[in-house]
């Protein structure tokens, strides 16, 4: 072999990286409401050209399309997306790039817009592991559950705290109580008081008296029975969409958006027969972007 000839090893070396990370031109050509630089990124391009071939064009470029407007809207460069992908290690590029493939091949229309604002946020804040979670959970919605959620939100908007603010003043008056008998007997004797468990965490509580009300629901106080019984509003319409949304709740309970409490009674109890909800560390994170 000549000086001037490239050695065997090289030559036959494999080039993998290239035809992976370059789209081609027909499918840029397909997909032209697109900017050709998105479509040039790396993880981008690696999934179009996976997908291409084997889902339509236009369902493609319409998610593409409302990522690029996204970026835009949150003022994200190309450059710059290009720049925090290179950042991720192995686990987050596979993790963008599941939630990129899911977003053009799988996801419902009502849910495109949360795991966008999720899958932005993976790439641009700091609370990654927060935003894997998140937008595994928003993969496991349906058009229902982003009901709910932005009626959820709503309420924290909005909402009246009637029956949360009783529950402030019963557990003012069990602090007070239990500090009354702290003082009795000379510390050789303290009476015994029972107290219902009352967990309040602020805001993000939220009583189901407090909830329904504020929808104008009126015969939906034991929740587990409109998963059986058509709910009615106050102007006597029936509502189906209060089962699908219950539901919702306790999907959500599943994926850790909320901890359900139910009413303990007696005879049976239903895990149901919710009381109050709270929105955990993960629903906060959620809802920020509904």
């Amino acid at each position: 072999m000549s000086e001037n000839n490239i050695p065997d090893s090289q030559d036959s070396r494999p080039s993998v990286a290239r035809p992976l990370l370059n789209i081609t031109s027909a499918i840029i050509s397909a997909l032209p409401a697109v900017d050709p630089r998105l479509l040039a990124v790396p993880v981008i391009a690696s999934v179009v050209n996976e997908i291409g071939a084997f889902f339509d064009a236009a369902s493609i470029e319409r998610r593409l399309h409302e990522l690029e407007v996204k970026l835009n809207e949150q003022t994200v460069s190309v450059d710059r997306l290009q720049e925090r992908l290179e950042c991720l290690d192995e686990h987050g590029r596979y993790v963008f790039r599941n939630n990129l493939k899911h977003l053009c091949l799988t996801a419902l229309p009502e849910t495109t817009d949360t795991l966008i604002n999720s899958m932005i946020a993976y790439l641009m804040e700091d609370a990654q592991e927060m935003d894997e979670e998140i937008c595994e959970i928003v993969s496991a919605c349906n058009a229902n559950d982003i009901r709910f959620l932005k009626r959820l939100k709503h309420f924290l908007e909005k909402g009246e705290r009637a029956q949360q603010n009783q529950k402030y003043i019963e557990a003012q008056q069990d602090a007070a109580q239990s500090h009354e008998n702290d003082s009795v007997g000379g510390g050789f004797f303290t009476p015994t008081r029972w107290q219902d468990r009352n967990v309040i965490y602020g805001e993000n509580t939220i009583f189901w008296k407090d909830f329904t009300k504020f929808f104008n629901m009126i015969n939906i106080d034991d929740m587990g029975r409109i998963l059986n019984q058509t709910a009615v509003d106050r102007d006597g319409n029936e509502n189906m969409e209060w089962a699908y949304l219950i539901r919702s709740l306790l999907k959500f309970q599943n994926l850790g958006v909320v901890q359900v409490e139910f009413r303990a009674t007696m005879g049976t109890i239903s895990a149901n027969h919710v009381e109050r909800f709270h929105i955990t560390l993960f629903g906060q994170r959620l809802l920020k972007y509904i």
